[in-house]
């Protein structure tokens, strides 16, 4: 029953991490790209926006992590046991890095949730750096084009 409750866990956290990354990025797209102005500052908005949609993620991990060991006992840590906010975050961001530094791992229902946050976390950071590229690409195209000499004035 473990495992069952650890993949619903799992499958549940995933897709709201998804949504809210759908979401985040949307909306820097809206917001930022369109608009004129410094591309230098557009684009470390954009790496601001997307730095911050990953640690709302991966702190939507550490509330799944927390629940699955403190409320539904589904599972728990090996190793030095999350004991507050700080620590449970901390594992959770360590794994959607793809970190995992190995002195604490979960069992039972919660290596499930561990086993695809990583997944997971790629898939958004990949997704991330699309954008920012493409928003740079696009910076960077304007800016040669306004730096080129015109072809009759020279």
């Amino acid at each position: 029953m473990n495992i069952t409750e650890g993949l619903c866990l799992a499958l549940v956290v995933s897709c709201f991490a998804v949504l809210i990354h759908y979401e985040a990025l949307r909306v820097i797209s809206t917001s930022l790209i369109d608009r004129p102005g410094v591309s230098r500052l557009r684009v470390l908005a954009v790496i601001f926006g997307v730095l911050a949609a990953h640690a709302l993620e991966a702190g939507l991990f550490a509330i799944g992590f927390w629940l699955g060991a403190e409320v539904l006992h589904f599972g728990r840590f090996v190793g030095r046991a999350p004991t507050d906010v700080f620590q449970y975050y901390s594992f959770a961001l360590e794994t959607y890095t793809t970190q995992s530094v190995g002195d604490l791992y979960p069992v039972g229902g919660l290596r499930l949730l561990a086993s695809l946050e990583p997944l997971v976390g790629l898939i958004l950071i990949g997704w991330s750096t699309s954008l920012t590229f493409m928003v740079m690409a696009r910076d960077w195209r304007a800016r040669i084009a306004s730096e080129a000499p015109v072809a009759n004035g020279r």
